[in-house]
């Protein structure tokens, strides 16, 4: 046992006043928390974590004076059928537009007159060409169809088509195969249950062309009005959305209309939301993990219950530290309270695990206390001194996000050290009276001679070798680990916003992220237009200029001598009844003629023939479905089949009518609430440039923002946005990295007053890192916004433990080897498994970015411990002893 030193003014505050010191304690926690439940805030935004300096963040705040906010919650709604999907964002625009409370602003294209009325002129030309050509293949039966919309009159339509072809009239035959080839895929889907009956677009449009996507995939935005006050500002604002949606879902007319909900609210919402009970999680099941760990460690509840009170008291006062030197939290400063769980409970490890080693040596309760504490302060304050210099280095950086953790982590390390040299030895000694009497014990340090000791500690230049080895090995994986900048790839997996920021972000027709350039005037805007369509990485771009259709004279010709040609289409209401008792008849003489059909095409070796031999074998399975379902639910089945191809018919043929109907328009015909989307404040104009391949990741995102910006250099929007605070952000924590280098550099040479050692108390720094990288890229993890902050932090938890294991080989006899196996030893072990316990916690996360902080941290502990237990042993054998 080593001889106990003198007693300190620090120890003697706490052994001498314990309760004055807890009490004293306890009533700073208690004001702390109260604090910070009246004044802490939580910023939402990421804009809020940005520098603000930049001149992307001016470019992008000169946008917003001009256009105000974009910020909306955009409803997408789907569906097969346009005229349903429209309907369903026709009914959910008039509720919310009525709420002024919540929403200051509800934009839906469709209900504008504008596109009702000359929808039509914004098709392709192409596009338009061929609704004449399918629609005049149709004509005949629509004439029909428009007077009796039922099953019975299309098939004996085509019967007798298909006869007037056989008697000798070949002008039949166009329209008769493009109406079987149209009935066919009918009956193949509603056959066999994978979809219903084709809707008249899909029968009459080409249902991949930009329009008919359009049509089935609308967009309403709305822009919430943001309540300041609460958690996330447009919480209510989503909540009546939602609410509405699912109002509306519930209507059987709505049935096939899927609706989902994203945007920058709901997608900071549903982050915010999900990552708070994620770290609240995190931090229970850290606090359970570590609690365990100590009660394995310490072998008595006393001990844990002082260490524990003693954590809580430092993240308690850590909070009103936080609350008073910033003032709010954010998404990447709201896990410093998991970080102090594992940070803050090794220095009461240490003083603990001493202690208890001194008592086992025969010491007394004070003297053993004493001796824990003290040849512990050197130590202690030197690693707490890394850790702090880790985070403080974050503040020198230009992110504001990065800059507060540092202020608030840095601050907390200080906290849970002067906790650990107050609270603790006051509970510590408060807990004597309730301890065991104990008998002197004759144990021995633990043996050095075992065959796990040979093992590890035997062969210290094999160990060297092994790891430098391993070391090269790992600069491979150093050079292939990236920085991933897609910031979808933080969110939970399966959100309903994300999702569909996706479907946005992939559709050309609605797309959710384009860049922003502003033009002076039309013909800035047009000459800006032309040389951003003609860059490789720019599929179009929407401008006010897109509002007014091109090609309208010819459109207008085009739906000119369609409308001469449905002029005698006069649609009556849909009844919904059937003639069973004459359908089989119907049904059996459309077969025979389908049949004949073949046949005469076979004989005349057309090449049709192959079209209308597959038709008729889908009709017979068609029908094979009926006689199956005969005495169950076949009239069901067929009522099902005409209401789904007629019951609608009536309505769409005169919308289609008044569509035909459309007139030429001009830019002076576009409605306030369009242009002012489009033009600004001070009449600029905005251009809106769509990529044409997907730019969520680094390589396609640079290069799509170079290119604009050679256009344009002070181009903004979503993905500048992204890839400039992404930039900064990763350089930021490089910087960091750098600087907390240097700075724990510093600390060893002034801890240990020795170049060798400080070099020494490298080795687990370096090797830890590398082994980290090897483990992240093994199981394909990539540094992201938020995980690369465990970059620093190993950066000190390296050094920290690395410090207690030198100091003590320095200043008290025995091997290296017996260091590892002393209390030191087992502290150093204790601590990275508490680390491990408190940011392995954060994999419950459902947040990818907070379960990549976790699965980061642990994967650098392990390879920190290998580092601790293995591999600083052997270099400081081979160094020599000593001071």
């Amino acid at each position: 046992m080593n001889e106990a030193p003198k007693t300190s003014l620090l120890f003697s505050l706490a052994s001498r006043r314990p309760w004055l010191v807890l009490t004293f304690a306890l009533l700073l926690s208690v004001l702390s928390i109260w604090l910070t439940a009246q004044r802490m805030e939580f910023l939402t935004g990421r804009d809020d974590l940005m520098p603000q300096n930049t001149s992307f963040n001016r470019d992008y705040r000169a946008f917003r004076a001009e256009f105000g906010s974009t910020e909306d919650i955009v409803v997408v709604i789907e569906g097969e059928d346009a005229d349903k999907v429209g309907s369903f964002g026709s009914r959910l625009h008039d509720a919310l537009v009525r709420d002024k409370a919540h929403f200051s602003d509800v934009f839906y294209p469709f209900a504008l007159p504008y596109f009702r009325d000359n929808g039509l002129l914004f098709m392709p030309l192409e596009d338009i060409k061929e609704l004449r050509r399918n629609l005049t293949l149709a004509a005949s039966a629509l004439r029909a169809l428009s007077a009796s919309p039922s099953v019975q009159t299309l098939f004996t339509h085509m019967t007798g088509s298909i006869g007037r072809y056989l008697a000798g009239d070949e002008k039949e035959l166009p329209g008769i195969l493009f109406m079987l080839d149209k009935l066919g895929a009918g009956f193949t889907t509603f056959g066999t249950g994978k979809g219903g009956v084709p809707s008249m677009e899909s029968v009459f449009m080409n249902p991949d062309s930009a329009f008919a996507r359009a049509g089935r995939q609308q967009i309403l935005t709305a822009l919430p009005v943001r309540d300041m006050t609460g958690f996330v500002p447009a919480k209510a604002a989503i909540a009546v959305v939602r609410a509405e949606v699912a109002r509306l879902k519930a209507l059987p007319e709505f049935k096939g209309v899927s609706v989902g909900l994203t945007g920058t609210p709901v997608l900071e919402h549903e982050e915010m939301t999900t990552s708070e009970k994620d770290i609240t999680m995190a931090t229970v099941v850290s606090l359970v993990l570590t609690v365990v760990l100590l009660l394995f460690a310490f072998r008595g509840v006393l001990n844990v219950f002082a260490a524990m009170v003693s954590l809580l008291v430092a993240i308690s006062l850590s909070f009103g530290f936080a609350t008073v030197a910033v003032g709010h939290l954010n998404i990447l400063s709201m896990v410093f309270a998991v970080m102090l769980i594992g940070i803050g409970i090794e220095y009461g490890i240490q003083v603990v695990l001493r202690y208890q080693e001194e008592l086992q040596l025969g010491a007394g309760e004070m003297v053993a206390l004493e001796t824990g504490v003290t040849r512990n302060v050197w130590a202690i304050v030197m690693a707490a001194a890394t850790v702090a210099a880790a985070f403080l280095t974050f503040v020198f950086t230009d992110f504001r996000g990065i800059a507060e953790l540092g202020i608030i982590a840095a601050g907390g390390v200080v906290i849970c050290v002067l906790v650990t040299f107050t609270v603790l030895p006051a509970l510590l000694v408060i807990l004597t009276r309730y301890r065991k009497a104990r008998t002197p014990a004759t144990a021995a340090r633990p043996g050095e001679h075992g065959v796990l000791a040979r093992l590890m500690f035997g062969r210290p230049k094999l160990v060297i070798a092994l790891t430098l080895a391993l070391c090269v090995a790992s600069l491979y994986p150093l050079s292939r680990v990236s920085f991933d900048y897609n910031l979808m790839n933080l969110q939970a997996k399966g959100l309903e916003s994300v999702t569909y920021a996706y479907k946005l972000m992939r559709s050309k027709e609605n797309s959710g992220y384009f860049a922003v350039v502003m033009a002076d005037n039309a013909a800035d805007a047009q000459a800006k237009t032309a040389r951003l369509e003609r860059l490789p990485s720019v599929d179009h771009v929407v401008s006010l200029n897109t509002l007014v259709p091109d090609h309208q004279q010819e459109k207008l010709a085009e739906l000119a001598a369609l409308r001469a040609e449905l002029a005698d289409v006069k649609p009556v209401p849909y009844e919904e009844s059937l003639s069973l008792m004459e359908l089989p008849k119907v049904f059996e003489s459309f077969r025979n003629a389908a049949v004949s059909l073949k046949e005469r095409l076979e004989q005349n070796r057309r090449p049709e023939a192959k079209q209308a031999a597959a038709f008729v074998a889908t009709l017979d399975k068609f029908f094979a479905g009926l006689e199956k379902e005969r005495d169950k639910n076949a009239v069901g089945m067929l009522q099902d089949f005409q209401g789904g191809m007629f019951k609608e018919l009536p309505a769409k043929l005169e919308l289609l009518k008044q569509s035909l109907a459309a007139r030429a328009v001009t830019e002076a015909d576009v409605p306030r609430e369009l242009r002012s989307r489009f033009v600004g404040k001070t009449g600029k104009l905005m251009l809106q440039v769509a990529p044409k391949g997907e730019i969520f990741n680094r390589e396609p995102l640079k290069n799509f923002v170079d290119e604009v910006r050679s256009v344009d250099p002070h181009a903004t929007g979503e993905p500048v946005m992204v890839y400039e605070s992404m930039t900064i952000m990763r350089d930021s924590y490089r910087l960091a990295f750098i600087y907390a280098f240097v700075a724990i550099v510093g600390i060893l040479l002034i801890a240990f007053r020795s170049v060798k050692y400080a070099l020494i108390g490298l080795v687990p720094l370096l090797v830890g890192l590398l082994f980290m990288v090897s483990g992240m890229w093994l199981f394909g993890i990539s540094f992201n916004s938020a995980n690369i902050i465990v970059m620093p932090l190993v950066l000190g938890i390296a050094v920290d433990s690395g410090i207690y294991i030198i100091n003590r080989y320095r200043r008290e006899e025995g091997s290296a080897a017996g260091v590892i196996l002393s209390s030191t030893g087992v502290g150093v072990l204790l601590n990275t498994l508490t680390i491990m316990a408190s940011f392995g916690a954060l994999m419950v996360a459902r947040h990818q970015g907070v379960f990549s902080i976790g699965a980061v941290m642990s994967l650098g502990m392990v390879a920190c411990q290998i580092a601790f237990m293995v591999t600083l042993p052997a270099v400081l054998t081979l160094a020599g002893k000593k001071r």
